[in-house]
Parts: structure tokens; C-alpha cells; sequence
């Protein structure tokens, strides 16, 4: 990691200070010294806050939403801080890693970036955090659930992501509970196709329906451009 910090815009991402972690060598300019680095900013210089998010394809209603909400966010805080305007710097990641990685690599390229909110989905997630912290740049996940991206155990590549939304140990155990205690399902397979958010919540689901009680059998995995499900309904239902 080589630059960095995020001074600037703690009053608007407070969240982002339990992310921190010390690079290889403090940077100072002027009388700011931080371990991540120091952008500087000339007087009247916008402050650039990086955005990604699938905004185009089938899923786009999704991180177009997530957009337009940090582009509310600068709004409601007077679209600036200080003397600086606060310019979004969207980029579309597609809601798989291909995009993520390459949404991320173009994010990271940019000096002038404090902080990347996003992305909306986990596939994202995964190639992208590890590119941007390794720039120095944290990562604020919107709406990716996959438990390991904020696990104790991770990676350290992943130390510059936090998340503002539930992971999906509460949320794949939540659906148990309901599946088992208010319809009485006592059995279930669990079908994914194979994205880090669909096969972690699936299996979660299933582990924690066990656990309740029920009978599961092992996640049956499908393409994620598949329409024609008989062939594996048709294995489920045997």
C-alpha cells in the first residue's frame, strides 16, 4: 500500500476508520502524516469518491439505486467538505468478477480517489478489495452478503473492506428458521449457481435447517444463464 487518507471525508464515511491498517511506510505532507498515504488537494480541487455497482444488464435496477444514493448522500451534506466539491466517480461492475476486477483496476489507477463505495454484489467484491487496498483505498460494501469477504479469518488483501448491510450467516440461518418453524418444511435442497452469494447463503440455509432438525440433501448447482431448470428438477424430484 502506498498512499492515502482518508481525513477528509471522515465526517461523511465515519465508518471507514475501523478499516485502517498501516502500510509499509508513513507518508507526511505538509503537516499531515498517515500511514495509508496523503492525497493533497489544491484549494478548490474536487474530492473524488470512487463508486461501483452493476448499472448496466438485468440486475442494473440494483446498483443504480445504490448510486443514486451516494449521488443523495452529496447532496444532503451541501456537495462538498470544506472547499471541496465532492465529484462520484461511478464504474460499472457488472455484478460478476471480470467486472469487478476491471471496475476496481480502473479505480485504483486513479491517484486522486479517496474511497470506492460499493460494489452491489459479492462476485464483485471479491477480485475488486483486494486491488483497491493494495492502491490504498478502502472499500465500503453496499450490498455484498458473503460471509468470508468480512471474516475474522480473511485474508489481510481484504482489510480495507467493511460492508453496511448483514452477511449471510444471520440471513441464510434467518430463512431456515422461518422455512422450519412457520411453514414446517422438514426437508430441502438447495439450488445456486455457483456465485460466492448464492452458494454461501445456500449453504448456510441448509446447514442451519439440519441443525433444526430437518433433512437437506448437497446443493444442486445450476449456470447462471440457465433456463431450462427440468433436468435438475427432474434429479431433485427422484
Amino acid at each position: 500500500m502506498k498512499r492515502m487518507t482518508l481525513r477528509v471525508t471522515a465526517a461523511a464515511f465515519a465508518v471507514l476508520a475501523a478499516s485502517a491498517a498501516p502500510a509499509l511506510a508513513a507518508e507526511t505532507k505538509g503537516p499531515v502524516t498517515d500511514e495509508l498515504g496523503v492525497i493533497k488537494l489544491a484549494k478548490g480541487e474536487p474530492l473524488q469518491i470512487g463508486f461501483m455497482g452493476v448499472i448496466s444488464g438485468a440486475d442494473a435496477s440494483l446498483g443504480i439505486d445504490e448510486q443514486r444514493g451516494a449521488e443523495i448522500l452529496i447532496q444532503d451534506v451541501g456537495a462538498k467538505i470544506g472547499s471541496h466539491p465532492i465529484k462520484l466517480v461511478p464504474e460499472d461492475s457488472a455484478c460478476n468478477a471480470e467486472g469487478g476486477q476491471t471496475a476496481a483496476t480502473k479505480l485504483a489507477a486513479n491517484q486522486k480517489i479517496v474511497v470506492v463505495v460499493g460494489p452491489t454484489c459479492s462476485s464483485e467484491a471479491k477480485p475488486a478489495a483486494p486491488i483497491l487496498w493494495k492502491a490504498g483505498i478502502s472499500m465500503i460494501g453496499v450490498s455484498p452478503t458473503a460471509p468470508n469477504l468480512t471474516d475474522a479469518k480473511r485474508d489481510p488483501s481484504y482489510n480495507g473492506f467493511v460492508r453496511v448491510v448483514w452477511n449471510d450467516n444471520w440471513a441464510g440461518s434467518t430463512a431456515a428458521d422461518w422455512a422450519y418453524k412457520v411453514l414446517s418444511a422438514k426437508k430441502a435442497v438447495g439450488i445456486h449457481d455457483g456465485s460466492p452469494y448464492a452458494q454461501g447463503y445456500v449453504q448456510v440455509f441448509l446447514d442451519h435447517l439440519k441443525q433444526l432438525g430437518g433433512q437437506v440433501t448437497p446443493a444442486e448447482a445450476i449456470s447462471p444463464n440457465d433456463t431450462d431448470m427440468k433436468p435438475m428438477l427432474t434429479k431433485v424430484a427422484t
